[in-house]
């Protein structure tokens, strides 16, 4: 242990900030440790500035750093390949590190530009303005990862505060990336060693806090009444299927059954429910296919009240057979009324990048359908009889801001997804932390519907006002929370996140330029 202890390897920097980076998830969803993040941060800051003259040494620190949270912070996405163990344990090894491995390099990048930054205006003999200027370099990274490509916004720098409702509500004004650079921006002040800087830190906390209880506490009227309107009663059904049954043939007719049997139940102790949501993919067939499926479910429903459902569904012609991970209305009378398909589809779940030559050489995607999905387009929202508009969302697309935004604006959000790939892990709840923000974003309350769960509905404070738990099966009826006034969010987007980011740097390079560098407050 002590040549273990006195090995250069582990006492090396990099080594360091990547085991420093792995406590950073547990400042998200579900224990959501805030303080481990700012600790982390400001080993992470202190290391890089010591080696601000070094660019490898830079990338290596970041990538390092980044590659640890991600490891962690992604642990989850291994349990997907224990479905069917046969076909894809093989890949598990490779899926839980060579991603991470990857999305680090976004980090590494905006590291590596830091340096260069702080050398080019002679922030290398600035502390705290090198500081700052790395919050800001960081959160460009992060904002790159969660665009570039297919983009990946999972377990941001936002999630320290966006995991707790009262800071959450920033992201209303800011984006996720501004409340990120909020986030980045304290812990730049706190690793500082100068009592000034870090007064202001917690000061700056204490303000990103207290604002988001005045908004929630003070000018929100409370969205979480017991009395249940008949004109606005929502069914949120989740069966808790496991996902290695699901698709079972021999299962099939079982797992139909239940769903029946759970939302009859639940039809019959609240007749004036209008509205059902099942989750993604509810059902083990093609249901605007099967006569059976639309006699069975208007002999379920009253003639006023809809299903909204996750399903699978195809399109065949001559050459070629299209598969859609989908949302469907029925109404009362087993009538089929609008399909929405799912645009924003999982690499390497639900399609494979480079299709062609990795299926050559007898890879598939998670779902084992050969050719994959085909992403949808019609992103419009769907009209509900009673003429409420609703904006589904598919399993991972509500972890993306630009998929909650729709027009005409709808009344609700609406998240149908299958999160049984993931068993009990932290995946879930990440996903659910996540997919809330949309309803802050936005100001509109978020239905979500998840196979094993967490089922929740969210109200446009990104209050929970039900909630079912991982692994269990039942029911949430409840009120649908009403939409609030549009957010700066809804309106102008990510426009605050790049003011404040151009506005920071035009006053480093004015300090500059003027020879006046930021002053080091004791």
């Amino acid at each position: 242990m002590t040549r273990l202890l006195s090995a250069r390897w582990f006492r090396h920097p990099a080594f360091i900030v990547f085991i420093v980076g792995m406590s950073v998830p547990f400042a998200y969803a579900p224990l959501r440790v805030a303080p481990l993040f700012f600790i982390a941060y400001a080993v992470f800051f202190t290391h890089a500035w010591r080696a601000v003259s070094r660019p490898t040494q830079l990338f290596l620190l970041g990538w390092a750093f980044a590659f640890g949270q991600l490891l962690v912070g992604l642990y989850w996405i291994g349990h997907a390949f224990l479905v069917d163990a046969e076909q894809f344990l093989w890949a598990l090894p490779f899926a839980v590190t060579l991603l991470p491995a990857g999305l680090a390099l976004f980090a590494a990048g905006a590291v590596t530009l830091w340096g260069a930054l702080c050398r080019r205006f002679s922030l290398d003999k600035n502390q705290l303005a090198a500081f700052l200027l790395l919050a800001l370099m960081w959160s460009a990274g992060e904002t790159a990862r969660a665009h570039v490509l297919t983009g990946f916004p999972w377990n941001l720098p936002t999630m320290v505060f966006a995991s707790w409702v009262y800071p959450s509500q920033w992201v209303a004004l800011v984006g996720i990336h501004g409340l990120g650079l909020l986030a980045l921006i304290c812990a730049a002040l706190l690793a500082y060693p100068g009592a000034r800087a870090r007064g202001i830190g917690v000061v700056l906390i204490v303000v990103v806090i207290g604002v988001g209880v005045v908004r929630v506490g003070v000018l929100a009227p409370d969205t979480r009444s017991n009395v249940i309107s008949k004109a606005n009663q929502l069914v949120l059904v989740q069966p808790n299927i496991d996902q290695k049954e699901k698709w079972d043939p021999a299962r099939r007719a079982d797992i139909i059954d239940a769903l029946f049997d759970q939302t009859h139940r639940a039809i019959q102790n609240n007749p004036a429910a209008r509205l059902i949501v099942w989750p993604e993919a509810a059902l083990p067939l093609y249901l605007d296919e099967s006569t059976t499926f639309a006699k069975r479910l208007a002999g379920l429903l009253p003639r006023d009240t809809s299903l909204l459902t996750g399903a699978i569904r195809r399109t065949i012609d001559a050459n070629d057979t299209r598969y859609f991970n989908s949302v469907m209305l029925w109404s009362g009378d087993g009538q089929l009324l609008a399909t929405r398909d799912k645009t924003h589809l999982v690499p390497f779940g639900e399609y494979l990048p480079f299709q062609r030559v990795l299926e050559a050489i007898g890879l598939r995607q998670l779902t084992q359908l050969r050719g994959g999905y085909t992403s949808g387009h019609d992103r419009t929202p769907i009209t509900l009889p009673d003429g409420r508009r609703l904006n589904p969302l598919v399993c991972y697309e509500a972890i993306f801001p630009y998929r909650a935004a729709a027009t005409p604006r709808p009344d609700m959000l609406v998240n149908v997804t299958n999160d049984g790939w993931f068993g009990t892990s932290a995946g879930p709840y990440q996903h659910l932390a996540q997919a809330s923000l949309r309803a802050v974003e936005q100001g509109l309350p978020l239905v979500r519907v998840a196979n094993t769960g967490v089922s929740a509905l969210v109200d446009g404070f990104g209050r929970t006002v039900g909630q079912i738990g991982l692994a269990q099966s039942g029911v949430i009826v409840a009120e649908l929370p009403p939409p609030l006034h549009p957010t700066t969010f809804a309106r102008v987007g990510h426009g605050p996140y790049a003011l404040i980011w151009l506005i920071s740097v035009w006053v480093l390079c004015r300090r500059r330029y003027r020879n006046k560098l930021i002053p080091d407050p004791q």
